[in-house]
């Protein structure tokens, strides 16, 4: 029997098994590195959702607090309610109006305004520009006095911005008057986008966000 001469391989790796060479990953090392990705990302999803729900409630928190602290500004600077002056039940800010059921709630937008007014939403009307009555201008017939001790010193806000969700904040301004003593909102439908919280009522319902005025 003829005996074939042994051929030494060069490469000091038997025939038929992957190496690592500088031009990149052997297959199985390139499914293990996908694997642990994977892993990584199921484990790091649901913290990262729960840091951005968190920051998105925080914000709306900050934002209505901040409204609410502005519309007192604006009371005590001018002496005026804005209940006297808006020509809706409600004032609201940009973005979508939220679904309000039988809450008593803006079921609408033209339920938060009355006009074009110099901006577009009725809230900045009122802390943005001086134009409650949305007819464009600023006059002594339905906006807050320019002139005396007590008057409006706006700008009291930068902007006005939607909720994180892309809903409008909301105030139930037709309670906003110095005989009323009915509960004034300033309101955020939450995460659900829903309302929950009825007009008259003194607690939050629901996932909604909000804070008390009087």
């Amino acid at each position: 029997m003829e005996t074939k001469p042994y051929l030494k391989n060069p490469s000091g790796i038997m025939p038929g098994v992957s190496r690592l060479t500088s031009n990149g990953f052997t297959l199985v090392e390139i499914i293990v590195i996908l694997a642990v990705i994977s892993i990584l990302v199921a484990i790091l999803t649901p913290t990262v959702l729960k840091y951005i729900d968190e920051a998105r409630d925080d914000r709306a928190h900050e934002d209505v607090k901040n409204v609410s602290a502005m519309l007192n500004d604006l009371i005590r600077d001018t002496g005026q309610y804005p209940g006297d002056l808006a020509g809706t039940n409600f004032i609201c800010g940009p973005g979508t109006i939220a679904s309000a059921g039988s809450t008593g709630w803006a079921a609408n937008s033209a339920a938060c305004t009355s006009g074009t007014g110099k901006t577009n939403n009725s809230l900045s009307n009122h802390l943005l520009v001086n134009d409650p009555s949305e007819d464009g201008t600023t006059d002594s017939t339905g906006d807050y006095r320019t002139t005396g001790k007590f008057k409006w010193k706006g700008p009291y806000v930068a902007s006005t911005s939607e909720d994180p969700w892309g809903n409008a904040y909301e105030v139930n301004v037709s309670t906003l008057k110095g005989a009323n003593t009915s509960p004034t909102w300033v309101i955020s439908a939450g995460p659900n986008g829903v309302l929950d919280t009825s007009t008259s009522a003194t607690t939050l319902s629901g996932d909604d966000v909000g804070v008390r005025i009087k």
